[in-house]
């Protein structure tokens, strides 16, 4: 009888996620011989048998394949059913291959899996309160990885050699931790220690869980280091405590996270939804954003002017060690204001003990920091606040192959992005270029994925603006690798971006709402709607254009956005009356702004017109975190009512005018409830987007909306905007595998310069 035999190459997240070792387990149960392997390109197997046999193995590859593994495709390669001599005995796993060009996802981070918990709070097993235990399902990945193929010489683990017991795990084909590559235990692995802030040496092992403990509950702040960097934790039921916390982190009002010991604790704090519930209880994890609880016994000061909060539930062993004793600590990324996450020890001592007390660190290094990824639940599914820890780094798809392109991204909330074949890698959020440490994070990271896919860039999208940043960092990390450069219009970005997220490709018009983006014509853009696709757009709309006084002071102050809504609204003296009754400490500032107010720059933005309303309705004139007016103006937005908004059109170009809305508002501040008037802007706004949306597809005949653009992690603009667009007969597109803000304007850089450069 002659012997099938078939060589196949496996790709997608199928390293680091135990796919070799399940692949083994499944060969040997049904017994099929041959071999798995790691390589450059993915999983490669060699195997033998009857050919109904290999087909039911395949077959099972696909549908049973783990939990943490994401098949993209499953390719023979060679195909031979006339073999004689056997060429294999048994099932083996083979040495990994590392090849020119590098094709193998890299799985992101994976929280404990429930066989890890079980041997964790075991006092038979031998991983007894073992903070680092891990197998093929779960455990860091993304954050330890020095270079591909995924073996543990390649990563951090490096330096923990393998004691015996660990090492016959490792070895067996029918063990869980068969190949499992952060395999340890107490005896020869990573170990925990408790310092004081000058590094003075205070306990160890259980010993520094339970010293820590008892600090936490006497209000102490500790820095503890996790997956992907240090957090700041206190206990959330403190008022002190949180108020120490945000004083010495210089952060008066910006939202708290807080980690809760399990779902029912959860549930006894915020209002969880199914949907809230299942990205909590997701191998993800992430930061998730639900509506506050009333009466839920936590400190109010963890996230004042918001009624949601961020929640997640352990995601290392450290931390469910930790949460044991808690219902709710709170769990802050550790850095200065928009710097990146600190990861290493010594930095941590150096940068943070102005902050912590005490400091929980282990000797594990963290080779690619990454902070918390944030959601927020959306109907059944979820917006991405911000994608780092469990999503990156997951590719996105193309609807073609392009060449290698880098995609620089913006500067606020920057990212970079890096094309292969039809996929593009999103680098992680990386924080506010204008911090010089981000910077080198960000050239630090770019660098760390382009050579673990051995990647070398002949072309280079960038921004439009002149003077980012983002340009010339990705240009650095490049060298003289990019023969070929492309600036690309900002919100043009966000649209190709939201058209890559949902799949589309075809004619789409944009609705990109943000803060300020450079636009082709000089000016600050961001209330656009643009008609398009990935080739090239043309700009058919846009809010009405005012001054933005004072530039960036603007940002921080909104009551100077909120003057030039006024001047416009109605004339400069009234402006000037208006501002000092609403904002009497600025009244000798806000004459002499109005006065010089027509040689300032011009916007178009909706992120500073949200601003201005938040300041107008006195909920917010001056800021201490981005996006804070906007965030406390949908805070409170309760009612029916919609404020009124035009719409006009000059020589075929559109203007939406929230002149109307901004007179209605200010002629009902002291008769109408600041919840009904927010409530009423958010309707009105909706109302005439959508309005405009169906005038420009009847235009156009485009019906696919993109909607793009930080303003649209507004949960209730968003709700009532794509409900509206929908009975028009629309089509909205959102974001659901990138965030809306400007993380995702690297990955339209690469699309459309994709669409340039493929031909």
């Amino acid at each position: 009888m002659s012997l099938s035999y078939k060589k196949v190459l496996v790709s997608g997240i199928v390293q680091g996620v135990g796919f070799r070792p399940f692949c083994a387990r499944t060969a040997l149960e049904m017994g099929v011989a041959g071999a798995v392997r790691n390589t450059s390109e993915g999983v490669v197997l060699e195997l033998e048998g009857e050919a109904a046999l290999l087909d039911a193995y395949l077959n099972r590859l696909e549908t049973e394949q783990p939990d943490a593994a994401h098949i993209t495709s499953i390719e023979i390669i060679e195909n031979d059913e006339s073999r004689f001599v056997p060429a294999f005995g048994t099932f083996s796993i083979e040495r990994s291959i590392r090849r020119e060009e590098q094709k193998v996802l890299i799985p992101p981070d994976i929280a404990t899996c429930d066989d890890c918990l079980a041997e964790l709070e075991d006092p038979e097993n031998r991983r007894y309160h073992y903070p680092f235990i891990n197998c093929t399902n779960c455990g860091p990945r993304y954050t330890i990885i020095k270079d591909l193929p995924y073996d543990r010489p390649l990563t951090t683990m490096s330096s923990f050699p393998l004691c015996e017991r660990c090492r016959e795990e490792y070895e067996a084909p029918a063990d869980r931790r068969f190949h499992a590559q952060p395999n340890a235990c107490s005896d020869c692995g990573p170990r925990l220690e408790l310092t004081d802030s000058r590094g003075g040496m205070l306990a160890t092992g259980d010993d520094a869980i339970a010293v820590l403990v008892n600090d936490l509950l006497q209000g102490k702040i500790a820095a503890i280091k996790g997956l992907g960097g240090f957090h700041l934790a206190c206990d959330a039921r403190s008022d002190t405590a949180v108020e120490m916390l945000r004083k010495r982190k210089d952060g008066p009002h910006k939202p708290l996270a807080i980690m809760v010991r399990d779902v029912e604790a959860a549930d006894s704090i915020v209002v969880l939804s199914p949907t809230a519930q299942r990205l909590l209880g997701s191998t993800r994890r992430p930061i998730v954003l639900c509506p506050i609880r009333k009466g839920n016994g936590l400190s109010p000061r963890l996230a004042p002017g918001q009624t949601t909060l961020g929640i997640m539930l352990p995601y290392t062993p450290l931390h469910h060690l930790l949460m044991k004793h808690f219902r709710a600590l709170v769990m802050t990324s550790a850095n200065r204001s928009d710097a990146p996450i600190v990861c290493e020890n010594d930095a941590a001592l150096r940068e943070l003990s102005s902050i912590a007390d005490i400091f929980l660190m282990h000797n594990r290094d963290i080779h690619m920091p990454i902070d918390d990824s944030v959601v927020m639940p959306y109907g059944k599914s979820a917006i991405l606040i911000r994608r780092a820890r469990g999503f990156v780094p997951s590719p996105v798809s193309l609807p073609f192959r392009a060449p290698v392109i880098a995609g620089a991204g913006g500067e606020m909330k920057a990212t970079f992005a890096i094309s292969q074949g039809n996929l593009v890698f999103p680098g992680q959020f990386l924080g506010d270029l204008k911090q010089l440490e981000t910077v080198v994070f960000y050239k630090r990271a770019m660098t760390h994925l382009l050579r673990l896919y051995n990647l070398h860039p002949k072309y280079l999208a960038y921004d439009m603006h002149p003077q980012y940043l983002s340009t010339h960092a990705a240009k650095e990390s490049l060298g003289d690798a990019a023969e070929e450069t492309l600036a690309v219009q900002h919100h043009f970005a966000h649209m190709a971006a939201c058209m890559i997220d949902n799949g589309h490709h075809g004619d789409t018009i944009g609705v990109i709402f943000d803060g300020t983006g450079y636009g082709e014509d000089g000016a600050l853009w961001g209330g656009e709607f643009l008609a398009g696709n990935l080739e090239g757009y043309r700009r058919i709309a846009s809010l009405y254009q005012t001054s933005l006084p004072g530039g960036e002071k603007a940002i921080l102050e909104p009551w100077r956005f909120a003057l030039s809504l006024l001047k416009e609204s109605f004339d400069a003296e009234t402006a000037i009356a208006l501002g000092a009754t609403l904002w009497p400490e600025y009244s000798i500032k806000a004459r002499a702004i109005v006065n010089t107010m027509h040689s300032a720059q011009k916007t178009t933005s909706c992120g500073r017109l949200f601003d201005g309303v938040s300041a107008i309705l006195g909920i917010r004139s001056v800021i201490s975190y981005d996006g804070q007016a906007a965030m406390e103006l949908e805070a409170v937005a309760r009612g029916r009512l919609a404020a009124p908004f035009a719409l006009s059109c000059q020589e075929g170009f559109w203007i939406l005018d929230w002149r109307p809305a901004i007179r209605w508002i200010a002629d009902r501040i002291r008769s109408v409830e600041t919840s009904v008037l927010s409530e009423a802007f958010h309707r009105g706004l909706s109302r005439s987007v959508a309005e405009l949306c169906e005038i420009l597809s009847r235009r156009t005949g485009i019906r696919h909306i993109a909607l793009s653009g930080g303003v649209w992690q507004n949960k209730r603009l968003l709700s009532l905007t794509e409900r509206l667009l929908r009975r028009r007969g629309l089509i909205p597109l959102i974001h659901h595998s990138l965030s809306p803000n400007d993380e995702c304007v690297s990955v339209g850089q690469v699309a459309i310069g994709a669409a340039k450069w493929r031909k």
